[in-house]
């Protein structure tokens, strides 16, 4: 069994992990090569019993496994592993034969074949670039949106989602770029691929960006909190697709992508290709707690 990158629990095994001791063991193993049980105790103080004693009940949860074996001066000491090196849980229910998802409406008959997910997500670099020379705080959100995916996506394994995610820079270095489907995550002082397609998204729906506002037709949006969920062909191959995921500022595109991650259907329209206009509602912790379409445009294509 190989380490994965991301592994999803469930609400006993967040019990089992959360224990003080146990969180510091997987802290341990994580980080240390070759550590074995002797060691753990010694560094954190506690009786060896102690430790097998925990590691026992990591390893029958499912969140560790044996790698390999130590020698050592009185024998052989058995070497463990996270079976994952980042971990998520999902407050929602398991929804992989739900219909009624954000995912059943746009991600699966357009970004997926034979239930792997086909494209590439595109969130801002963290470097200063494009034609406002911004830097972009958006990359936790493609981690938001993998969970997301990765929850619905079978036939993946946990690892393999995340090598989709490049940033915009990155992108518009590698060949055949326009020869895929894109999710791109992002306002268009960030991001120059949401840049790019805003025209596109001013041609075909009258909804677009303008320096710090959303335009449609005579109204403007220009709150923090305010977002673009817009899915659209791609212009450059029009077999593909391109969902855009972006805000007026960082809040703003937290609140496209809460309203894909916990299924707010009421957003977004049913249509071929949309754009809504929406604002999320803020909570003490300054992040989005629920999402409201304020307007929305679309129509059907063959």
């Amino acid at each position: 069994m190989q380490d994965e990158a991301l592994c999803r629990i469930s609400s006993e095994e967040i019990r089992i992990l959360s224990h003080e001791i146990r969180w510091k063991i997987m802290n341990l193993l994580a980080t240390e090569d070759s550590i074995y049980a002797k060691q753990i105790a010694e560094t954190l103080g506690l009786t060896e019993q102690k430790i097998h004693y925990h590691l026992s009940l990591l390893r029958n949860a499912g969140l560790i496994h044996q790698t390999g074996v130590r020698s050592i001066k009185r024998g052989r000491a058995k070497i463990f592993k996270p079976v994952a090196n980042q971990f998520f849980v999902s407050l929602t229910p398991d929804v992989s034969s739900e219909h009624n998802t954000m995912y059943q409406h746009i991600i699966k008959e357009k970004f997926t074949n034979n239930g792997k997910f086909r494209g590439s997500i595109v969130v801002g670099s963290a470097e200063p670039h494009g034609r406002y020379d911004a830097v972009s705080r958006d990359g936790y959100l493609a981690g938001e949106l993998c969970w997301y995916l990765g929850a619905h996506l079978s036939t993946h394994k946990p690892s393999y989602l995340p090598y989709f995610v490049t940033t915009d820079i990155s992108y518009q270095k590698q060949p055949n770029k326009m020869k895929t489907n894109l999710i791109l995550i992002g306002g268009h002082i960030t991001n120059i691929l949401t840049a790019q397609y805003n025209k596109t998204l001013q041609k075909k729906f009258n909804i677009y960006f303008v320096e710090n506002q959303i335009k449609f037709g005579e109204e403007i949006y220009s709150l923090s909190n305010h977002g673009i969920i817009a899915l659209m062909r791609n212009p450059n191959r029009s077999n593909y697709w391109i969902l855009i995921l972006a805000g007026v500022r960082s809040l703003g595109t937290q609140a496209a992508i809460h309203a894909i991650v916990t299924d707010s259907l009421d957003v977004i329209e049913q249509e071929t290709e949309f754009a809504s206009v929406i604002i999320g509602e803020i909570n003490s912790q300054e992040r989005i707690k629920s999402v409201k379409k304020i307007t929305s445009v679309s129509y059907s294509r063959g």
